[in-house]
Order: structure tokens, then C-alpha cells, then sequence
């Protein structure tokens, strides 16, 4: 649950940093939605870190040595593997919804978003539970 409760948080974030990117430039440029797509789950990751070491994850953190290296190393390894996933999902399937569906670009953009969120929160979450913090 703590790490639902986190993910929401994040979930939010993401998509807060996502829309308001576009809605302050909007775009019907994939790469540009990339790119504001890694700046939001960046900001999301952030957030990740400092509740899931200090809140959901707080009894199997290490603070000190090459146990707490090995930590961050790892976390910072799942970030990037999230992010690329991320970024490739939704590079991917914004321009296939958009094409396949008569629907508004932003409409096609959030559905994107949506399911490169859940796709890749879960790829992180299975990382953090079974590698980072183990």
C-alpha cells in the first residue's frame, strides 16, 4: 500500500509536469513530447526516491557503505530503464493512437501517457522490490 500511495503521488506529478509542458507549448512533435515526457518522469522520480527511501522502503535502506552505493547505483539504473521505457512506449503509441482513432491530439497524448506510466511503474516496481532494495 505504501508504495501505491507513493506511486500516486508520482502518477501525479507525471502527469501535472507532462500537461503542463504541453499545455504551455503545445506540440504535435513526438520528439518534443519525449522530451517533456522525460522532464515529468524525472519529476516523478525524484519524488520516488525521497518517499520510497525514507517512508516505503525505509527498513531495507542502506545508509552507509557499499550497501548504500550499491542502492543508489541501482535506483539510478531503474530510473533510466524507466525512463527509456517511458519515452519508447509513448513515442510509440501517441502517433498510433492518434492515426487509428478519430480523437483530439491531447486526448491521443494522455492515453499515451497513461499506459507508458503503468507499464513502466510496473517495470520499476518489480526492479526496486527484487534488485535495488533487497
Amino acid at each position: 500500500m505504501k508504495f501505491v500511495s507513493v506511486g500516486l503521488g508520482n502518477a501525479f506529478i507525471d502527469l501535472g509536469v507532462f500537461n503542463g509542458l504541453y499545455l504551455i507549448w503545445p506540440t504535435k512533435d513526438v520528439g518534443q513530447l519525449v522530451v517533456y515526457n522525460t522532464l515529468a518522469v524525472g519529476s516523478a522520480i525524484l519524488n520516488s526516491y525521497f518517499w520510497n527511501t525514507r517512508w516505503t522502503f525505509r527498513d531495507r535502506v542502506r545508509h552507509k557503505g557499499s550497501g548504500a552505493s550499491r542502492q543508489r547505483v541501482m535506483f539510478l539504473v531503474q530510473s533510466v530503464g524507466n525512463i527509456v521505457v517511458n519515452d519508447l512506449i509513448l513515442g510509440f503509441i501517441a502517433p498510433a493512437i492518434l492515426h487509428l482513432h478519430a480523437m483530439p491530439i491531447y486526448m491521443a497524448n494522455n492515453i499515451a501517457k497513461l499506459l507508458a506510466m503503468f507499464l513502466a511503474s510496473l517495470t520499476s516496481f518489480l526492479m526496486m522490490k527484487l534488485v535495488v532494495f533487497i
